[in-house]
């Protein structure tokens, strides 16, 4: 650890080789866009399929959500109990964590990953006294669904009941994909943004660059699809932000832990270091992300400091499966609601067996054209509501940061950072997904879009969607 407090994940200090970009039209069967935990684990599911498959990545692998997450695998996960629209439901996407915990096992042991994988406790927890009643009827819903654990305090850490769990895990997510990554190599392309999908009588035609690709059927595995329509994703869920830090530990003992109160506090350990999660909330509710940052720098010393975004979807259920009704040509992966290391482990079976025409006892739960029920009727209001709030924030465009600049230059609305050395860093003003506005993120150095999460670097490069363009400064 140095001394320099560092403003991006611990994790992406593992390195990587880049792999070349689309240098030529290609014809595949199916293509996977996005390099994340999903599409690289659906490309090794797929890898011995008799269907020619490669994944486009329109930066690094990795480097995106799944660099910036805490890394747990792990079933205990909120309140699955009241979540859900009923029992059966909580039952069985528990039962499809646990899998995804034994396909990630199994994967490990079979390729020899040395990913920094171990056995690891996990605790749900509180320590307001209003919530007991709330972990009691979980603990009584995972004795139903035959989940041995037990009711112990954590220590050092304020809680008034805890729920523990011995058979969940810990890893390092860049060093597990990374070595994927290896293995895939061949069928891999970063650096490789699409800008435009066709759909033609005889599959798709993918836009990259000057080159083309044709494939027979698409996988859109990004953190958040670009399009709107067929299913008016925005409508269905709300981007929420979280600040992560990590400091030097002693010697911790191996343990992950979240809390069910509000703000929510999440831990994990990481050999000689402790990860703290706060303020997961709708982007809409952010003051300002420099407040967040400092509310967080209070608590410890910290050696590393970042924040990720995470889709919310309305019923808490991911949306992984067909986008057009028994139709496997087209597939979405996304919205995993804070627990991306199972979600994506599990997508990437159940896109498997959609491909490959097979059952899965999955499909259902997570289809993404599935019906309303009263938890989605009820939770639309509220993501509209945030969604709005996010607009209305975005529209005020830095007016409390006196480092940024809104400008007209050569006829263009842009947005001004100078930097410590007099440089000036100049963007377009609006985020090309859906024009909204873009706060600077003064600690990570980026342009934030808080309405649908998409991320610019400084000089405008989009390191994450759901945009697919940059919005870097050109006259005209």
């Amino acid at each position: 650890m140095g001394e320099i407090m560092k403003n991006y994940s611990i994790w992406n200090e593992e390195q990587t080789e880049i792999l070349p970009k689309i240098s030529e039209d290609k014809k595949v069967d199916i293509l996977i866009i996005g390099g994340g935990l999903t599409g690289v684990s659906l490309l090794y599911q797929l890898k011995d399929s008799k269907f020619k498959t490669i994944l486009v990545e329109k930066n690094m692998c990795g480097r995106g959500v799944t660099s910036k997450s805490t890394a747990k695998i792990t079933y205990l996960q909120d309140l699955l109990v009241t979540d859900f629209k009923d029992e059966k439901t909580a039952s069985l996407y528990l039962k499809s964590q646990q899998e995804a915990i034994k396909e990630i096992k199994k994967i490990i042991t079979k390729e020899k990953i040395d990913c920094d994988f171990e056995k690891s406790p996990s605790y749900l927890f509180t320590n307001d006294s209003a919530n007991i009643q709330k972990l009691e009827r979980q603990y009584l819903f995972l004795k139903e669904n035959h989940i041995e654990m037990n009711k112990e305090k954590l220590e050092k850490i304020p809680n008034k009941l805890a729920l523990k769990v011995e058979d969940t895990y810990l890893f390092h997510p860049l060093k597990y994909l990374f070595h994927l990554k290896r293995i895939l190599k061949d069928f891999i392309y970063e650096n490789s943004p699409v800008k435009k999908i066709q759909k033609t009588k005889n599959g798709y035609v993918v836009s990259i660059g000057k080159y083309q690709i044709f494939c027979s059927k698409i996988v859109i595995a990004t953190h958040y699809p670009y399009f709107l329509k067929p299913l008016f994703f925005p409508l269905k869920n709300h981007v929420e932000t979280s600040f992560i830090g990590v400091k030097k530990e002693e010697n911790p003992l191996p343990f992950s832990a979240i809390s069910i109160d509000h703000p929510i506090l999440s831990l994990r350990t990481y050999q000689n270091t402790l990860f703290y999660l706060i303020d997961s909330m709708p982007t809409g509710n952010i003051k300002s992300i420099e407040s967040h940052f400092k509310k967080l720098k209070s608590q410890a010393s910290f050696d590393y400091l970042w924040s990720n975004k995470d889709i919310m979807t309305n019923d808490k259920i991911p949306y992984i499966g067909r986008i057009f009704k028994q139709d496997n040509s087209f597939l979405i992966a996304c919205g995993y609601n804070t627990w991306g290391m199972t979600n994506a482990s599990i997508a990437s079976v159940v896109l498997k067996d959609i491909l490959l025409e097979k059952e899965n006892p999955f499909e259902e739960l997570f289809d993404p054209r599935r019906s309303l029920n009263f938890k989605k009727i009820k939770a639309f209001p509220w993501d509209l509501m945030y969604s709005g709030k996010a607009v209305l924030k975005s529209t005020k465009n830095n007016i409390n940061n006196q480092k940024i600049k809104k400008e007209t230059r050569d006829g263009q609305s842009v947005l001004i950072y100078v930097d410590e050395k007099g440089k000036e860093h100049i963007v377009l003003n609006r985020c090309p997904h859906m024009k909204c506005g873009l706060v600077f993120n003064e600690w990570e150095k980026t342009w934030d879009c808080l309405c649908h999460g998409s991320r610019f670097d400084l000089d405008g490069k989009c390191i994450e969607g759901p945009s697919n363009m940059d919005i870097t400064f050109s006259k005209k």
